[in-house]
């Protein structure tokens, strides 16, 4: 027996040795995984899929080779699938458990009316981030399935022709090196024993004596054994299998209790899946790429004074502003531009996106040059409402307001979760958005007006200095000569934006027009404008009147209906942007 135990030790200890020299060579792993796919040559858009991706977990290498400009960006799936709208493209799929790709030919579902043409994915806002090299590139990335790899190289060529995936592959061993030595002391031990069962071998050799042979056992008498009469009244069972039985029947009810209390429709959980809420259109990185793009097209624009170039990142009141500006510089050196958008040394001080699937999609942020914060120099913060119109076009600045230095902004939710943007009339606001611009008209022109009492002025700049005590100093200003009004003009539909905040309010940009009509009172009297009035017009003097328009755009924080507070204009930006004859 003592040799039995000694070799069953022996050789526990030599698998024990084997098994842990096997997993460092033997059945040691690849230290990859790879896939690869061959592109059809018709191919200008391939998708790598989030599921395809997180095949193998994490750590993608991303090896794409064709001819020419080879790009690959990646983004949201839904982002990616409304980006191809109309467009036809090759998926690649896992095949075979994961180690083959198979494509499919598909047809993107068309959004927001885009349809044809071969547009380029490169520098597109729906990216979280892109990279671009001739002929070959080599890519790592650490993924989530919930995103989406595009492939192409400038949309009207055809795509890479080889898309490779690498995984890398964990090949630690960390129980080979306590296999190892566990059959090590294990054979320590058996050897051991197998010296011990050779000591006891040579101990136990000798004559020995044969033992005696045991006695016969006694015989034993019968037992005796009370017979219970057929008419006494059955015993209950005490033994265990009456324990049994009864802890059976208790167990029974317990589980029939628990049972009734889940079917009870009181406790039961609410039926159907929760939906998913809406996250933030975008990323805080990509919110910060797409400012300093913005930036950069402001700065190239300013310098030149190319209203054309600035349209590119920038549409309504704030290219309104921008063009007439640059017309005024151009023959007027002295004149003011519009402030200008941080870019060398900005920090951004506020992200602010929707919180949508759909499109348009808005974004707002706060910039700040600390460079600039005091000095002869200072600027103020700026505030810009960026709007994308669709999954193709560019994040383009509707208003670019200069915050006031007694701004504080209201509170705000994360940039993680995203605003909402609300409609025009909605009525959870003390103010409909729609309403605001000309409430404030009216606050400008009379401001012991109804609508007046709807807003704090106490630190308005604005309503300083083109409100009413401004506007009567304008008219005293021309004499008995000539007359001055001032009108409101309509803004356009959809042009206000406006996010919630945290605490129920908003956040609302609107655009006010202001017309100033200038009129002889009298014939012979000619009104002769000057600034960027008489450049804009281009006429110098005139017997019939001037008509100019003043472009206000204004930051409100607009509090919740029923709430009893004023709205607070937070920022501005104001100009000349047109002039006429009459």
């Amino acid at each position: 027996m003592r040799f039995a135990v000694a070799f069953v030790t022996m050789l526990i200890a030599l698998v024990l040795v084997g098994t842990g020299f096997a997993q460092r060579t033997l059945l040691k792993p690849a230290d990859h995984v790879s896939v690869a796919a061959d592109v059809p040559g018709d191919t200008h858009y391939v998708v790598i899929p989030g599921s395809l991706l997180a095949s193998h977990g994490s750590g993608q290498q991303l090896q794409l080779a064709g001819s020419g400009t080879v790009f690959a960006g990646y983004g949201r799936t839904a982002d990616v699938t409304a980006w191809l709208s109309g467009q036809r493209y090759t998926e690649l799929q896992v095949a075979d458990g994961g180690t083959a790709v198979t494509s499919v030919a598909r047809t993107a579902p068309v959004v927001n009316g885009l349809r044809g043409g071969a547009p380029d994915p490169d520098g597109s806002d729906l990216w979280m981030e892109q990279r671009t090299a001739q002929d070959r590139l080599d890519w790592k990335t650490n993924l989530p399935r919930s995103v989406s790899v595009i492939v192409a190289s400038d949309g009207a060529g055809p795509a890479p022709s080889t898309v490779r995936i690498t995984w890398p592959v964990d090949t630690a061993t960390p129980l080979a090196v306590p296999l190892i030595v566990a059959g090590g002391l294990l054979a320590v031990v058996g050897l051991l024993l197998l010296a011990w069962a050779l000591v006891h071998v040579r101990r136990s050799r000798g004559p020995r004596r044969k033992a005696p042979p045991k006695s016969p056992k006694r015989p034993q008498p019968p037992r005796y054994r009370p017979q219970r009469p057929s008419s006494a009244p059955p015993v209950a069972q005490r033994g265990r299998r009456s324990v049994s039985h009864r802890i059976a029947l208790g167990g029974a009810g317990v589980v029939a209790v628990l049972v009734g209390a889940v079917l009870v429709p009181g406790g039961a959980a609410p039926a159907g899946a929760a939906t998913k809420p809406v996250e933030a259109s975008i990323t805080e990185p990509q919110a910060t790429r797409i400012a300093h793009r913005v930036a950069e097209v402001a700065a190239a624009a300013d310098k030149a004074r190319d209203a054309g170039a600035a349209a590119e990142r920038f549409a309504g009141a704030a290219l309104a502003l921008r063009k007439a500006s640059y017309a005024i510089r151009a023959k007027d050196k002295g004149a003011d531009l519009p402030q200008a958008v941080p870019l060398k040394n900005a920090t951004t001080r506020l992200i602010l996106p929707e919180a949508t699937a759909t499109w348009p999609r808005t974004l707002f942020v706060v910039l700040e040059d600390p460079a600039k914060r005091t000095g002869t120099k200072k600027s103020a913060p700026l505030a810009l409402a960026m709007v994308q119109a669709d999954p193709r076009a560019d994040y383009k600045v509707h208003f670019a307001m200069s915050l006031q230095p007694s701004a504080v902004l209201p509170d705000l939710p994360s940039a993680l979760n995203g605003a909402t943007r609300l409609n025009d009339a909605t009525p959870v606001l003390e103010i409909a958005p729609g309403e605001l611009g000309a409430d404030y008209g009216a606050l400008l022109r009379d401001s012991g007006s109804a609508a007046a009492k709807q807003f704090d002025v106490s630190h308005d700049e604005l309503a300083e200095g083109v409100g009413e005590a401004a506007k009567k100093k304008v008219a005293k200003k021309l004499g008995s000569t000539a007359g001055i009004t001032f009108k409101d003009l309509p803004s356009g539909p959809g042009s206000v934006v406006a996010l919630s905040t945290a605490k129920a309010g908003a956040l609302v940009a609107v655009q006010l027009d202001e017309q100033w009509t200038v009129k002889p009172k009298r014939t012979g009297v000619t009104v002769r404008p000057s600034g960027g009035t008489r450049i804009l017009s281009k006429i110098s003097a005139t017997s019939k009147g001037i008509v100019s328009v003043y472009g206000y755009q204004l930051l409100f924080a607009v509090p919740s209906a029923g709430s009893n507070e004023p709205a607070v204009l937070l920022g501005y930006a104001q100009g000349l942007v047109s002039a006429k004859e009459l």
